[in-house]
């Protein structure tokens, strides 16, 4: 019976991907936990500061999907055609471009962690404490970007075991050396926050040296050689790819940011904030899965495209999202009926936990819709065709879901429900244009290599 709805070869090779990046997921989000709970031992302006931090960094690291999603493409549909030399030649190229953004990140973390810190309304000892963090952070980025473009190139060659070993290794590794930091130790002075943000580094750059280690194995069909020569079109190609989904991030977390300010403006103010920072946790945690699923279905559509494979690529398009919808269905279903489950973990109060079971509601909803996006953005990205999905995410957040809930909070009398409404057609709404756009399949018409492109609709 399953055989019939679902091709069980395709569904494998899906999870094999999948369940490993799900994994992999919730280790990311451990290490920005970790040093938040570590600060706990500082005070809570230590905690706040690395709070307001974490926020920075997150817009920042969102450019980082300018080089994964564009290394994923090409060196997918290189493997999937067995051209292993160019697909090398992708992974130099992809490595130089970490290391390149990883120096400019550094050297502006250095000038711009103060004011974008007094900017975000950071004062007095959160303030500088939040400056001692937030350079040394951005004065290591280079290993975290190094991090995730080998973890690109492991999981578009059908490896993603290897990166999550790496975050394994160095997630007890930063739990250690942050602690030991912090404190101090026999020669070791005790360097506070500054110490928590050395050991996050420090880890992360082992964890770089390991990865790339591996890539430098001469056994490997697709690896890295210091000796390939230099090209300016490998470093276009993967930009060109991967800016569209850069800048798709960066939109779709400038809206959010918005949508907080929206919140606090409404009747509810502090509480509507509370309640939303809980929810917003829990949607981290919860759509790790469909993330998970578009990096799998990117890899191996790309593979497929790369074997001329049209067919084989339009299945696995279709199977990622018939079993994503079922997990993420089974997911919403239990957020929605049962919210206070969740909500309960981090509040005990009357007021956040009655309306945080209402936000939790319109995300169960939105988790669900913004499976079907994901997943299918990251088929399409799998062929090149990441343009869309930057233009529905401009359409579906910033023309139509943002000035709705203003319209909604500030000029009705639903408030802070308006805005919540608001929030919910948005994914709605990108969810019926990515899917429509990946049915329609002018994406098959694309050959990154050449440098051809379909028809925009």
């Amino acid at each position: 019976m399953l055989a019939r709805w679902i091709d069980l070869r395709l569904l494998r090779n899906v999870w094999k991907i999948s369940w490993p990046t799900v994994i992999y997921s919730l280790m990311e989000t451990g290490l920005g936990l970790v040093d938040i709970y570590l600060a706990g031992y500082i005070g809570m302006e230590a905690v706040a500061s690395i709070g307001l931090c974490r926020q920075i960094f997150l817009i920042i690291m969102i450019s980082t999907l300018a080089i994964t999603t564009g290394t994923i493409t090409l060196v997918a549909q290189h493997f999937g055609a067995r051209r292993y030399e160019a697909a090398s030649s992708v992974v130099y190229h992809s490595i130089l471009l970490a290391v390149m953004a990883g120096l400019v990140l550094g050297v502006a973390g250095a000038f711009f962690a103060y004011p974008s810190l007094l900017l975000i309304g950071a004062k007095d000892e959160v303030l500088k404490l939040g400056t001692d963090y937030l350079q040394i952070l951005l004065g290591g980025v280079i290993f975290m970007l190094i991090n995730f473009a080998t973890n690109g190139i492991f999981r578009a060659v059908g490896d993603a075991k290897t990166p999550l070993k790496i975050a394994l290794f160095i997630n007890g590794l930063n739990v250690l050396i942050s602690w030991l930091l912090m404190h101090g130790v026999w020669i070791i002075p005790p360097y506070g926050i500054s110490g928590i943000a050395m050991g996050t580094i420090l880890a992360r750059a082992i964890g770089a040296v390991l990865a790339l280690r591996i890539l430098l194995d001469r056994s490997r069909q697709v690896r890295l050689s210091f000796y390939t020569p230099f090209q300016s079109d490998p470093l276009w190609q993967i930009l060109r790819i991967g800016f569209p989904a850069g800048l798709s991030g960066f939109l779709r977390n400038g809206a959010r940011i918005i949508f907080f300010a929206i919140l606090a403006s409404t009747v509810a103010g502090t509480t509507a904030l509370a309640a939303a920072s809980i929810v917003f946790q829990i949607r981290m945690l919860t759509i790790m899965p469909s993330l998970a699923f578009q990096v799998a279905v990117a890899a191996l559509v790309g593979q497929s495209l790369g074997r001329k494979n049209l067919a084989e690529a339009e299945a696995y398009g279709w199977t990622s999202l018939k079993l994503c919808s079922v997990l993420m269905g089974i997911l919403s279903l239990t957020v929605f009926f049962f919210p206070l489950l969740f909500i309960q973990w981090f509040t005990e109060d009357p007021a956040v936990l009655a309306l945080g079971k209402m936000c939790m509601q319109f995300i169960a909803i939105e988790q669900f819709c913004n499976c079907i996006s994901i997943v299918a953005s990251g088929a399409l990205s799998g062929a090149g065709d990441t343009k869309p999905s930057l233009h529905y995410t401009l359409l579906s957040q910033w023309i139509i879901m943002l000035p709705l809930a203003v319209g909604l909070a500030w000029y009705t009398s639903y408030d802070i429900y308006g805005a919540w409404f608001a929030w919910g057609v948005a994914p709605i709404t990108q969810a019926l244009m990515t899917l429509g756009r990946f049915k329609r399949g002018k994406w098959k018409k694309i050959d990154v290599l050449r440098g051809t492109a379909p028809l925009e609709d």
